[in-house]
């Protein structure tokens, strides 16, 4: 079964999962400034300007047929430029001259040579990663080419009429254009993820998808309650049943405490039917015949405990 999306659940979506768009744009665009600015090596380009211009004759005719002949003859110069019997001695002057060890292979790879239509002067362009080194090598390339010309077709057709010089400015990496890049593809790769999060989510959201996509029939709505206990929710419960656990052991202790003041209380009421004079009198003549400070002491903690229990019968009573 195909399924399609709408505009509005296209802009649904998107803003739905604007934060993971955001968050794959900002990325994209981080990863090409890391690559352009800490691994890519920056290369600088420099370019000699050479006239192909044979010597004009004085009619017309031969001027117009000689200017084709010659622009015709720049492709052969190309093929010249970037053959080993030019490239072999730019290589050994090159060495000589900076220190400079290159092959053949790298050295063709580090030319190129355009031209516009009809015109009789082409550039032969050097990349390398140091500036003042490709320009140098550019004119090595022109003069060596020259000299061959001259030695190989017979014809001194070829000037050179701008030199090469030291580039201010890397070619490559295209700073801002790889930041695009990387913007653009980090928007993209936002997007995409958003469309197939959404395509490969089949939980049911709304009433519309069974009845349209499936082909159901509502029969009604069923209400459900979320019954699950959050974190919260949980130390809660314990805190309750902590205090419940608390409550409980404080009326236990207050039931042990209530039946020891009732036993308190009977033996108390027990005293206070005898008589109490006669230990009184008794304290009296034992306090009398000692008269030491420790005697004293007992007898009036004898009295206090007395009064004690008539004091707690009567409250009772």
């Amino acid at each position: 079964m195909e399924q399609t999306i709408s505009l509005e659940s296209l802009f649904r979506i998107l803003r739905k999962n604007l934060r993971l768009i955001i968050i794959s744009t900002i990325a994209g665009t981080l990863l090409a400034a890391i690559v352009t600015f800490f691994m890519m090596t920056p290369k600088y380009s420099a370019s000699v300007d050479i006239l192909v211009n044979r010597k004009q004759d004085t009619t017309v005719t031969n001027q117009l047929s000689d200017q084709q002949a010659d622009v015709q003859m720049i492709n052969t110069y190309k093929d010249i430029i970037t053959k080993a019997v030019t490239l072999d001695p730019v290589r050994k002057e090159v060495r000589e001259e900076l220190g400079y060890n290159v092959s053949t292979d790298q050295l063709r790879d580090m030319i190129s040579v355009t031209n516009q239509q009809n015109s009789q002067v082409f550039s032969v362009s050097v990349k390398d990663t140091d500036a003042a080194r490709s320009a140098t090598i550019a004119n090595v390339i022109a003069k060596v080419f020259k000299d061959k010309v001259a030695e190989i077709l017979q014809v001194n057709n070829v000037s050179i009429i701008a030199k090469a010089t030291k580039p201010k400015e890397a070619v490559s990496p295209r700073k801002k254009l790889n930041l695009a890049i990387g913007l653009v593809v980090g928007l993209f790769i936002g997007v995409g993820l958003a469309l197939l999060s959404e395509l490969t989510d089949h939980n049911v959201k709304d009433m519309d998808y069974l009845t349209d996509e499936l082909g159901l029939t509502k029969l009604g709505i069923v209400g459900h309650y979320h019954t699950g206990t959050t974190k919260k929710q949980k130390n809660k419960s314990r805190a309750r049943r902590s205090d419940t656990r608390t409550r409980k052991q404080t009326y236990q202790s207050t039931n042990t405490l209530t039946n020891s003041q009732s036993k308190v209380v009977t033996s108390s009421a027990a005293l206070d039917t005898r008589s109490v004079e006669p230990t009184r009198s008794t304290v009296k003549a034992v306090s009398s015949q000692v008269t030491t400070p420790e005697l004293s002491s007992r007898a009036s903690r004898l009295h206090t405990n007395d009064e004690l229990p008539r004091r707690q019968a009567q409250k009772r009573i």
